[in-house]
Order: structure tokens, then C-alpha cells, then sequence
């Protein structure tokens, strides 16, 4: 499968439009409201017919005026109250867990690792054993998800980068499907690593600049990604080192120069482009 043709596919499908869905979650600077179809897994999760829409908005508002006017109620409090069982005085910390992915957030999420943590040490501390797994004091909810309340509380009020997470999935597995179908092409020969990859594996994955992470197909499948580790490395010593450093190394326009030359600057520095296509 080459780019172009996963863009011309692109402009063909019918679909909504998921640059505008991205644009749109970018430009909200208030809680977006919750989509019926996210609002009815949520139900679901939480098993009540009825109010959910109510319930979050609630909570969203509730969590807003948290922390921008610093109300009584704290954050975790708004929280464990979403998800506590009616009539009783414990949560169910899965259920949270549970609309997290609902919102694309999974639970090996690095921000989330504390939170879990916490969850399974307190599940392995347990001592009563007809207590639901995951239900929860207040005490223990809130001592769980206090390294994590900001990410959840985002989470919540619908304000990750894209809002809609389920639509946006389902127009993604359309065009994975759609993709799918094309045959055209062949693996590259010239390269020993690619010539031997199987044409017919296919696989994606996504993950947003807030961590929601979407996979379809062959995407846990090892594959050699060849230069496009460059991408990454840049990123890396980019990083570590800052962009004025590593730039005076590294350029980053077409040299006309093979992609694995070195050559020295008018300096007798090494000085090597990054991008040479």
C-alpha cells in the first residue's frame, strides 16, 4: 500500500470529513458535548437507562468550576460521586477505568500507571471477599486516581483532541477496510529486509498528541521501518540536547547527497541532512 493511494482513498470515502472532526476538538475551548453514541456506552458501563447525559454534564461543570474558581468539592470527590452506586458509600473504580476507553485512553497508558498500580494493591490488600472487584471506598477511590486526576478530569469533560472518539474510530476502520482491498504494487526488492515482508500483512495504529490510542488489523506485527527511525532519533536528541544543537549538525532540507553520506561543513564538522528525498 502506497501513501498516495491511501490518500486518494482518503478523498474518495464518504465519510466525515476527520481533518474537520480534528480541526473542530482543537478549536473548542469550552467542554464539547458528549456524542449520543459515546453517551450510550457510558450508560452502559455505568447501568443507568437514564440521566447520563445529565450526569456528565454535571460532572463536567462541576469539575470546571473546580478548578478554575477552586469550589469545595475537589476534583477526585466529583469524580467518585459520577461513579458511585446509588444508595451505598463505595465506587466502582472499572467503570472508570472502563469509559477512559471509551474516551481512547488504555491502561497501560503511561500517565495512568500510578493509578493502576494503586488499583491492584489495594485489590491485593483486600480482605473482604464479598466486596465486588474495583468497588471502592471514597477514600480508596480518590487515593487511586489522585496521580491521574487531571488526565481523567480532561477525560471527562470531553476536552481530549478529538472528542469524538467512537465516530472517529469508525470512520478510521472504513478506510482501514477500504485499504485493505488494494493489491496494486509490490514489496521493495532492493532492500534485503523489505524484499522478505509478507505484501499481505496490514495494520495500523494511531495515537493522538493526548495519548488516544486506536489499533486495527496486523498492528502488534514487527516490521523494519527502515528511515523512518530518523523521525524518531531527530525527535529524541531534539529533545536531550535542544533544536539549536542538534541543528547545527543536522539540517533538515534536500541535500542532493546519497541518504547514508557524511560529509563535513565548510567548518570540517560532520554535517549530515536528515531528510535527503
Amino acid at each position: 500500500m502506497f501513501a498516495n493511494d491511501f490518500l486518494e482513498l482518503r478523498r474518495r470515502s464518504s465519510s466525515q470529513d476527520l481533518g474537520q472532526m480534528v480541526h473542530k476538538s482543537m478549536s473548542t475551548a469550552t467542554t464539547p458535548d458528549v456524542p449520543n453514541s459515546q453517551i450510550s456506552t457510558i450508560g452502559a458501563i455505568l447501568q443507568r437507562k437514564s440521566s447520563v447525559a445529565q450526569a456528565l454534564a454535571k460532572t463536567a461543570e462541576s469539575l470546571k468550576q473546580s478548578y478554575e474558581l477552586r469550589k469545595q468539592a475537589s476534583p477526585a470527590d466529583l469524580i467518585f460521586d459520577l461513579f458511585k452506586h446509588p444508595n451505598r458509600d463505595d465506587a466502582n473504580i472499572g467503570k472508570l477505568i472502563k469509559v477512559l476507553k471509551s474516551f481512547g485512553l488504555r491502561e497501560k497508558d503511561p500517565r495512568l500507571r500510578e493509578m493502576m498500580k494503586r488499583i491492584k494493591e489495594f485489590e491485593e490488600d483486600s480482605e473482604d471477599e464479598d466486596r465486588a472487584v474495583n468497588d471502592m471506598t471514597r477514600k480508596q477511590f480518590k487515593e487511586c486516581i489522585n496521580p491521574s486526576v487531571g488526565l481523567i478530569s480532561t477525560a471527562l469533560r470531553n476536552q481530549l483532541i478529538i472528542p469524538n472518539w467512537s465516530e472517529f474510530c469508525g470512520n478510521i476502520k472504513k478506510i482501514f477496510d477500504e485499504c485493505r482491498l488494494v493489491t496494486d504494487g509490490e514489496v521493495a526488492k532492493y532492500i534485503p529486509q523489505l524484499a522478505r515482508q509478507d505484501p499481505e500483512i496490514w495494520g495500523m495504529s494511531i495515537c493522538t498528541i493526548d495519548g488516544q490510542r486506536y489499533s486495527l488489523g496486523d498492528a502488534k506485527t514487527n516490521f523494519c521501518i527502515q528511515s523512518v527511525s530518523k523521525a524518531f532519533n531527530y525527535s529524541i536528541v531534539a529533545s536531550d540536547l535542544g533544536a539549536d544543537v542538534i541543528h547545527s549538525y543536522v539540517g533538515h532540507e534536500p541535500s542532493g547527497r546519497l541518504f547514508n553520506e557524511i560529509c563535513l561543513d565548510g567548518s570540517g564538522e560532520s554535517y549530515k541532512v536528515v531528510y535527503t528525498d
